[in-house]
């Protein structure tokens, strides 16, 4: 049987990381709002509605995503099958999604059918490879902040490459979408993972999740602590970002060299997030898990105020608003890195996938359901502004909680220990 070396398994899922995350930001990342907004004509409180539902609907699909995931080890299934959906992006954004948003009399039509779709290739999709790139990555003797890495330099080339595109025209990143999509497909079919179907290891177990898992799961008071700060915390920092390029671009004269600074700046910082992300993984290690958590919601409290304040008064200040951006960038890989250590660190490796997709992604979602259409219309009665600063007292109240409800380190009498993550 045919077995990469780690360094060539973990190229191949960077690069898989790397496409998906490339046409995710393309098609939905800084400029997805500023296109609902001009080309297809919704407003702020349409836009909220729209997020909100999208996430809102991926719920349906997180928690059997999850638990498949982990009954599947390292098995492909579910990562070829969101490939194979990634491909039709292109042709769903310019001849349906558009088209429907646009027009009045189609507008929830829209909603739903864009719900469905980007809700199970982007919300529950990302989850997916997110998570099944996190545990290839830690059988092969590396962690999650190296591939995430890769995922922000997706982000940050998809932001140059989108500001031209967007500028020349919005289609353009649609059809450079579809044909990311076709190289993440490739890269995932030449994965090699037969050789780990039964393995049983420190990363995956060779007795698979069980319902009766579930039910252990939800009866143990850390997972409801870690549902909290995904209901808190990163509802805040990840809904709030959504509108955050429309509020951003306000800072310059006009629209284009808004919408061209900022994708040059995400581009030029790419390269230093990046390696950001790879050194996640040693601060873990300096602070624990728990402690990298409070570390980004100090740091999510301090963007949104932040950026709050620099656009208050008749002169906004365009150098603060920078400061704000490049926080907003360190706090995102962060984020992620830390859930992953602090999953490893504290729940059965059976269920990591399930405490991943359900008790952090879907909890996320349900959370920004709710939040998304009431952020939306608190930007268009109260101002980008305050809003803002309204967000950053309401992460400074949730860091607190979390400080006292999330667990250091693992408890000694926990059933089936897994290893601590090594990132």
């Amino acid at each position: 049987m045919k077995t990469d070396s780690n360094r060539i398994a973990m190229s191949k899922v960077c690069l898989m990381y790397f496409f998906y995350n490339f046409f995710w930001s393309l098609s939905s990342g800084s400029l997805f709002s500023v296109w609902l907004n001009d080309t297809v004509g919704i407003d702020g409180s349409q836009i909220g509605v729209l997020f909100g539902l999208q996430t809102g609907i991926a719920v349906l699909f997180k928690p059997g995503f999850g638990y498949v995931l982990d009954k599947l080890g390292l098995k492909k299934h579910l990562v070829i099958f969101i490939s194979l959906l990634s491909i039709l992006i292109g042709p769903f954004y310019i001849y349906v999604y558009g088209p429907l948003l646009a027009n009045d009399s189609t507008f929830v039509l829209g909603i739903i059918v864009g719900s469905l779709y980007l809700g199970m290739l982007f919300q529950a999709g990302s989850g997916v490879i997110a998570s099944y790139s996190d545990r290839f990555a830690r059988c092969h003797s590396n962690d999650f902040g190296l591939v995430n890495g890769f995922g922000i330099a997706a982000w940050g080339l998809s932001a140059i490459l989108a500001g031209y595109l967007y500028n020349i025209d919005p289609d353009l990143i649609f059809v450079a979408c579809s044909v990311s999509a076709v190289l993440m497909l490739l890269c995932a079919m030449m994965l090699r993972v037969k050789h780990l179907d039964n393995v049983d290891n420190e990363v995956v177990s060779a007795e698979k999740i069980t319902k009766l898992d579930v039910f252990e799961l939800f009866k143990n008071p850390k997972f409801w602590a870690f549902m909290t700060y995904a209901a808190t915390i990163s509802v805040v920092f990840w809904t709030s970002m959504s509108q955050f390029t429309r509020y951003f671009i306000t800072f310059f004269p006009t629209q284009e060299e808004g919408i061209t600074f900022s994708s040059n700046m995400d581009g030029l910082t790419a390269v230093f997030l990046f390696a950001f992300s790879a050194s996640v993984p040693f601060i873990i290690r300096r602070i624990g898990a728990k402690g990298s958590l409070i570390l980004t919601a100090a740091g999510i409290t301090s963007f949104m105020l932040l950026i709050g304040y620099a656009g208050l008064g008749e002169e906004k200040n365009l150098y603060m608003a920078i400061v704000a951006k490049l926080l907003f960038g360190i706090v995102n890989p962060l984020l992620i890195v830390s859930v992953f250590a602090y999953i490893a660190e504290q729940f059965d490796k059976k269920v990591n996938s399930f405490t991943y997709m359900f008790g952090f992604q879907t909890v996320n979602n349900i959370m920004t359901a709710i939040a998304a259409p009431v952020m939306g219309t608190m930007y268009d009665s109260h101002g980008f502004a305050w809003s803002y600063i309204y967000f950053g007292l309401f992460a400074a109240a949730a860091t607190l909680i979390a400080m006292v409800t999330l667990s250091s380190k693992k408890s000694a009498n926990v059933e089936n220990e897994s290893e601590p993550l090594t990132a």
